[in-house]
């Protein structure tokens, strides 16, 4: 069940989001062992929503009304952020208290910014909440099998954005500085994206 739910987090893990731009953009701007530390984050919010889940608080997120409420304020987070990187790149200061581009590595700052924007996004537990469902209509998991599944998904998480964060290391060794200020730029208004389509403000092309 560990294995599988490994293959089931990987395969997963290719749908690029925002966390994962934020874990490549901290290892190419403050190396690898930043980038490591927010992987690390990252999956222990992973593992505590895929936990939620699994114990059921995911029905109380199904409610359409806390969805939208949710969705709105996980949106703000995230394009708080996405502004965050791009004025941090201009060498500007948006939030200089929770700025998510720094030139010093700041182990704890770095930490809590990962798990800031992972949990932006709670209705990740709805997400999970439909997975254990369905595996356990189709497949007759039980209570310990849904334990292995979750924390091989978990692990999925880390081992992926661990070589996020590799890529990102390379990328900020090799590039110039010009070019990885322009990528900060751009990884910052794909997260603002990311955010107003989460609020429903540009809808998906049909």
């Amino acid at each position: 069940m560990f294995l599988e739910g490994l293959r089931f987090g990987l395969l997963l893990q290719f749908a690029v989001g925002p966390v994962c731009l934020m874990v490549f953009i901290t290892a190419g701007s403050l190396g690898f062992p930043m980038g490591a530390l927010a992987a690390l984050a990252v999956t222990l919010v992973d593992g505590f929503y895929i936990f939620l889940a699994a114990t059921g608080v995911s029905v109380f997120l199904q409610r359409e009304r806390t969805k939208k409420i949710v969705r709105f304020a996980g949106a703000a987070v995230l394009i708080l952020f996405g502004l965050d990187i791009v004025a941090g790149a201009l060498g500007l200061s948006f939030l200089p208290q929770i700025a998510l581009f720094t030139t010093s590595a700041d182990s704890g700052n770095v930490f809590l910014r990962a798990i800031l924007m992972t949990a932006s996004n709670p209705l990740t537990i709805v997400f999970w909440g439909g997975v254990f469902s369905a595996n356990v209509a189709s497949k007759g998991m039980n209570g310990t099998q849904l334990l292995l599944f979750g924390a091989g998904c978990a692990a999925a998480t880390f081992v992926f954005l661990n070589g996020v964060a590799l890529a990102g290391t390379l990328t900020g060794t090799f590039l110039p500085p010009q070019i990885m200020v322009f990528l900060n730029v751009c990884v910052g208004i794909v997260i603002i994206f990311f955010a107003l389509k989460m609020a429903g403000i540009l809808k998906s092309g049909s």
